[in-house]
């Protein structure tokens, strides 16, 4: 968290974490969104996140395919805000399905494909963007 200090947020704060957080463990991320809610109230993080079976695919294919060996897929997650609110009481957390949660399946133009790639994903991997707002300290 040493970066912290070297952000100004006084006008406010977004923060990414794309394909990150599926290498680390729960009570590593939760520390880090702790942290950061101390160091930035009123800042969002969004992030993606699936469930756990997601994430031990991501470890069988992606990973091995890549030929990494030392870094295991960990963070899983298939309900955020009944699973992260818990963390502190400061976080407004609210997610959307990775697919399905920001395009329109019934443009003509979407394949039947790719809406069955979707239903998979979003429903059956629980996959999903994630939305942490960061209240101020109470």
């Amino acid at each position: 968290p040493a970066w912290f200090d070297k952000i100004d947020a006084s006008g406010g704060a977004v923060f990414f974490a794309s394909g990150v957080f599926y290498y680390f463990l729960t009570e590593q991320v939760k520390a880090l969104v702790q942290g950061m809610a101390d160091a930035f109230p009123g800042g969002v993080l969004v992030f993606d996140a699936a469930n756990r079976t997601a994430v031990k695919m991501i470890a069988k294919t992606w990973l091995r395919t890549a030929k990494i060996k030392d870094v295991g897929a960990y963070f899983a997650v298939s309900d955020a805000k009944s699973e992260l609110s818990p963390w502190d009481s400061r976080l407004q957390v609210s997610s959307r399905g990775y697919m399905m949660g920001y395009n329109d399946l019934k443009d003509p133009s979407v394949s039947g494909f790719f809406r069955f790639l979707a239903k998979v994903g979003d429903n059956g991997m629980k996959m999903q963007i994630v939305k942490i707002g960061f209240g101020d300290r109470e």
